[in-house]
């Protein structure tokens, strides 16, 4: 019998199962997957507080709109089918210790599951982009024509501090953290002189240390 705490998941949390699919339980075992899968053994809260463990997709890129999920093993025959789940019914899902949040900005939702890749005083979210870059094929007699492309990706950072919610921009991003992090002038003047692992690819390291140096006050 399904256990009560997943009752109500099945019929909120959903998107258009099949009578089969409800009828489902999820595999309470949670075995692990192997290193070449996609998923692994998670658990996911809802905006009620609900929670379901099942086998989640793991990545610190981050999700955008659905993401598909298993109750059951995806490496075991017979495979089971996939499910389809919004972004905005998950507030958390935890994979292999790995934390992501839907996030909201003045209450309304961005729509996008992000990687919390630090935590501490301010928290740094992540979420990559997937973008389509048009090859342009040469045919003869005719001009180039872009046929192909191929995946790229863009970077969304996101930082929270006391729950305010901020996108750091890239074309922005000396100006921001100039005012964001204005307690730390130190690591302000490596931003703003371009040092090495101080630019905007390298926003983990830049917010790390800026938590160290807030946790080293007395």
């Amino acid at each position: 019998m399904l256990p009560f705490l997943y009752r109500p998941l099945i019929g909120a949390l959903l998107l258009a199962l099949p009578a089969a699919a409800r009828a489902q339980a999820p595999d309470s075992a949670q075995t692990e997957t192997s290193a070449r899968s996609d998923y692994a053994p998670g658990e996911v809260v809802t905006p009620t507080g609900q929670r379901v463990k099942a086998y989640f997709p793991n990545s610190v890129n981050g999700f955008e709109k659905t993401i598909a999920f298993y109750y059951s093993h995806p490496e075991v025959r017979p495979f089971p089918p996939a499910k389809l789940i919004s972004v905005d019914k998950i507030h958390t899902m935890t994979v292999r210790g790995n934390h992501f949040e839907t996030l909201t900005r003045n209450g309304k939702s961005l729509h996008v599951l992000a990687a919390r890749l630090v935590d501490g005083p301010v928290e740094l979210f992540n979420f990559a982009e997937e973008k389509g870059v048009p090859i342009p094929i040469p045919i003869p007699g005719a001009m180039l024509l872009p046929i192909a492309s191929i995946p790229y990706t863009k970077n969304h950072w996101y930082l929270r501090r006391n729950g305010e919610l901020t996108e750091v921009k890239r074309g922005q991003f000396v100006e921001q953290l100039r005012g964001y992090l204005q307690d730390q002038p130190a690591l302000v003047e490596k931003v703003q002189q371009h040092t090495k692992y101080y630019q905007y690819p390298d926003m983990v390291h830049i917010i790390t240390e800026y938590n160290q140096h807030v946790a080293a006050k007395p």
